[in-house]
């Protein structure tokens, strides 16, 4: 599978004219367009945000050298300088922006945006350091998230963005999100108001395009509503019950399906349809960690059992898959979409949960067909419509379970069994698929 751009281009192009459906003129004007130089501005951005991931780290570095030097008036002026300037610096991008409405203008305020954000929580925490304040971690972190959520708002910055639903995971899990009790599902309610707040402005905004539709906030904001959904948090998302997990995902992904089926008329509705696919490949992601959970759960790991709530799950990846298959153009009416099989990847790795909850086997039984299978499934998915992520998630998966079950596994002949027996099935669904295809020409023949 081609990775760059240009490569999958021109793959396509030498496909369209075998097919007859451009001639060989048409081909070479698509990809002189498309893979024509774009000058140096490109070139420029890049020196630029080199220079400042140069000078950021080292005036931090600095300023740490002489800071237990420093008095407490000359520590609030330098944190007020490096303030002002990064604020100075965003507007100063910002106003190009509006001017010249330059693409890369659009990364260099969003940058500095962040940037900014950053600034302003390194000068809570060391203002707070400075004047021997109470730690409050928790409270840090929803703070920043507030700081964060706002500054995203104003400045459509999806860095911002990400750094405030990074912080509203932190306020979860809290500083100490790794101990026993968060293993045991022992930790606090964390900021469940402030999510309930924040997290919708946030969604929102990234679905309808205020903010860029990038589907690394969506999974971020997908990951903290699963923490938040029914009742109180439960301290780390990564604990958290696979089934709770999936259901989020397959509500997600049958609402991006949706919302990318919004006639295009006006303006916003096309950026509505960039958000919908954003959550839609987010919500990919989402499955791709439930799936993990289960392989994890099936280990031992983690503690919860199945509870009737997998019904629910169930009932979810059901709902999604009719939805999918209904909402589908006409000329893929036919068709298994990729899609299809995430859900289908996500509701066996569900059943294996829910039967290794109630059986003997070892595990190495289960995490064979709850992981690894669920883990091919989407690498099958990913090659079916050219998904370069989801392929090579799939196969990521895929070998970190395979090596960390050769590595940690007691019965390593049950596991190479196991694996054989896959390999049959699989075997036999290509010995089935060459036969239909088959039988497809022949009938068009």
């Amino acid at each position: 599978m081609p990775l760059s751009y240009s490569a999958r281009l021109r793959r396509d192009l030498r496909d369209w004219q075998e097919r007859g459906l451009i001639q060989p003129e048409q081909a070479e004007r698509i990809a002189a367009h498309a893979l024509a130089a774009r000058g140096l501005r490109p070139l420029q951005t890049a020196l630029a945000l080199c220079i400042l991931l140069l000078v950021a780290p080292s005036v931090i570095a600095f300023v740490a050298a002489n800071w237990s030097a420093m008095s407490p008036p000359a520590r609030l002026v330098v944190l007020v300088l490096a303030d002002t300037a990064a604020v100075a610096g965003t507007y100063l991008a910002a106003r190009r922006l509006s001017r010249d409405r330059i693409r890369s203008s659009r990364r260099v305020v969003d940058g500095l945006a962040t940037l900014s954000l950053a600034i302003a929580a390194a000068t809570l925490a060391l203002v707070g350091q400075t004047f021997h304040v109470a730690a409050d971690p928790r409270g840090f972190a929803v703070t920043v998230a507030i700081l964060g959520a706002a500054t995203a708002l104003i400045t459509r910055s999806g860095g911002a963005a990400i750094v405030a639903c990074i912080a509203l995971i932190a306020a979860d899990a809290g500083l100490n999100g790794l101990d026993l009790g968060s293993l045991r599902g022992e930790t606090g309610s964390g900021a469940g108001l402030w999510f309930w707040t924040l997290g919708p402005a946030l969604f929102v905004a990234s679905l309808t395009g205020w903010l860029p539709a990038r589907e690394f906030t969506l999974l971020l904001l997908l990951i903290v509503l699963t923490n938040h959904l029914g009742g109180a948090p439960a301290g780390l998302t990564v604990l958290l019950p696979p089934d709770r997990i999936l259901t989020v995902a397959a509500l997600a992904l049958a609402l991006g399906h949706l919302l990318s089926r919004v006639p295009p008329r006006g303006g916003w509705p096309p950026r509505l349809h960039d958000g919908a696919q954003a959550l839609a490949r987010a919500a990919v992601g989402l499955n791709l960690i439930g799936i993990v959970m289960v392989a994890v759960r099936t280990l031992g790991f983690g503690g919860a059992r199945p509870a009737f709530t997998v019904a629910l799950a169930f009932a979810a990846i059901a709902l999604a898959a009719f939805i999918l298959a209904r909402r589908r153009s006409p000329a893929r009416a036919t068709l298994l979409t990729s899609d299809l099989l995430v859900l289908a990847a996500s509701a066996l790795a569900l059943l294996v949960w829910l039967i290794a909850g109630a059986s003997r086997e070892p595990s190495t039984f289960w995490t064979v067909w709850g992981g690894i299978v669920p883990a091919l499934t989407l690498v099958v998915a990913g090659e079916l419509e050219d998904r370069r992520e989801l392929y090579g998630w799939g196969l990521a998966l895929t070998a970190g379970l395979t090596v960390g079950m050769l590595a940690a596994s007691s019965n390593l002949i049950a596991f190479s069994g196991n694996l054989l027996l896959c390999a049959l099935l699989v075997t036999l669904a290509l010995v089935a698929c060459r036969w239909a295809a088959r039988r497809i020409d022949g009938r068009a023949a």
